[in-house]
């Protein structure tokens, strides 16, 4: 019994492990979704779902950096048990965007009657494209309530919860996105990303948004945007690396060849959540660790030793995929083949680039907004360097787009190493070693292996 006890209060600790496993379940059905939908959706209309998720993407934006702020500031004040501004940043961040959003619904909308009014009810592209944009601010809105309310979760703690509810919510829109697009085709592909986002702010509610209220201070909404404006204009410039790719197909090649490219994006997308999620974890404690203690180098001890296990696990899950997508593609997706040398090349580049996610988040951390910018606008303009100049110069396809991606994400990465070694005078080949080593000792063997056997 106490051999038992014992177990469980290790699996406790080890809390980012079911967030993990749960991120990794939740990414298998998208990603069984996103394969389903392209066995009944052709690559035109796919290029005109991504195309219209684009608009989407930059409406987040339209927080100013309170939700930015709140993220960075709240796990900060449960570090130092100050639960009065811990409430009032969550009272604020609510109450500000709830405010903003409905006032974006209403403006978008009118446009979107105004503009496509010749389209709406036919059979059409423009049908297509009125539905998509009216989408996006009743998505971006849902969406922006589920992830505060999933990360306010996790920051109070309950991890393992957040994990529960994240598989459940995601298990019910998987069914419920299934069952769309077999009804609906085209329309039903944006039912798993609306009822996934409307499952989790029901099911988080209670621990999420327990005792809040809404809250018109203005001064300290002011205060918000000032301090999470940084972060907002850090996190615009990210979204703008990763629209680069679909920016540059868009202007070169064309909407089917973004359809195509949904492909690499789909494995891009579903790879970088692992990393991801596990950093996100390791970023809350260790921004609690630093809430607590002030300590610089004890940050960045922590951080190495949360990065390596980054590293060990997303390159084993990058080179998994990299082995099993050429031979899924085509049997499950045979309309999208074009695509695979694409996605393998991302694959490669995810595994790079999440070995220092956390090394990136140093930056948000410390408060190094000069710093944190920078860094951004050097991977937005390796990205725009890369992978227009080879499209431009070398080859028009997507594969040329894949590889300046990845290239771009490896040079952003050493970049970081390089930068924190400089200035906190740490060790670079430690650095180094606890980020590209676990990663590149798997993949380089595995790569060499997969090139014997062609």
């Amino acid at each position: 019994m106490r051999m038992f006890t014992k177990l469980l209060n290790k699996l406790k600790n080890a809390d980012f492990i079911l967030v993990t496993l749960s991120t990794v379940a939740c990414s298998a059905m998208s990603f069984i979704f996103s394969v389903y939908n392209k066995s009944l959706v052709s690559s035109h209309l796919l290029g005109i779902y991504q195309t219209c998720l684009l608009a989407m993407t930059y409406m987040n934006y339209a927080q100013f950096g309170v939700l930015n702020a709140y993220n960075r500031d709240y796990p900060q004040a449960l570090g130092r048990r100050d639960m009065d501004e811990a409430g009032k940043l969550k009272n604020t961040a609510m109450t500000f965007m709830l405010l903003i959003y409905a006032a974006i619904f209403v403006v978008f909308e009118a446009w979107v009657l105004i503009y496509y009014r010749g389209s709406i009810g036919t059979e059409s592209d423009g049908a297509r494209y009125a539905f998509g944009y009216a989408m996006c601010p009743i998505l971006i809105l849902l969406k922006s309530f589920d992830d505060m309310s999933n990360a306010t979760v996790r920051m109070n703690g309950h991890y393992n919860k957040s994990a529960i509810i994240g598989f459940v919510r995601t298990l019910l829109a998987l069914g419920i996105g299934v069952l769309a697009i077999n009804v609906a085709g085209y329309y039903g592909l944006y039912a798993m990303t609306l009822s996934s986002a409307a499952l989790g702010i029901i099911m988080f509610r209670n621990d999420a948004f327990k005792g809040a209220r809404l809250q018109f201070d203005w001064p300290y909404m002011k205060l918000m945007i000032l301090g999470g404006l940084p972060l907002l204009i850090n996190s615009l410039i990210w979204t703008i690396v990763q629209s680069v790719d679909k920016f540059v197909i868009l202007g070169f090649l064309s909407t089917d060849d973004l359809g195509v490219y949904s492909v690499p994006l789909m494995g891009f997308t579903t790879m970088v959540l692992v990393p991801q999620t596990i950093s996100q974890v390791f970023y809350i404690k260790v921004s609690h660790l630093y809430g607590a203690h002030q300590d610089e180098k004890e940050l960045l001890d922590k951080a190495g030793y949360f990065t390596s296990i980054t590293a060990l696990i997303s390159g084993a899950a990058c080179l998994f995929v990299f082995y099993v997508m050429p031979v899924f593609v085509h049997y499950f997706m045979p309309m999208y083949t074009d695509g695979t040398a694409a996605t393998q090349i991302l694959v490669i580049g995810v595994a790079v680039y999440s070995t220092t996610m956390l090394y990136g988040n140093i930056f948000s951390v410390l408060k190094l907004n000069k710093s944190l910018i920078a860094n951004s606008v050097a991977l937005c303009i390796f990205n725009v360097i890369f992978s227009s100049g080879l499209v431009l110069f070398v080859e028009r396809s997507i594969n040329m787009v894949a590889i300046g991606t990845g290239l771009s994400y490896a040079l952003y990465s050493l970049m970081l190493i390089i930068k924190l070694s400089r200035r906190f005078k740490y060790s670079f080949s430690k650095l180094l070693i606890r980020s590209w080593g676990p990663a590149v000792a798997l993949i380089v063997p595995g790569l060499i292996i997969y090139l014997l056997l062609l």
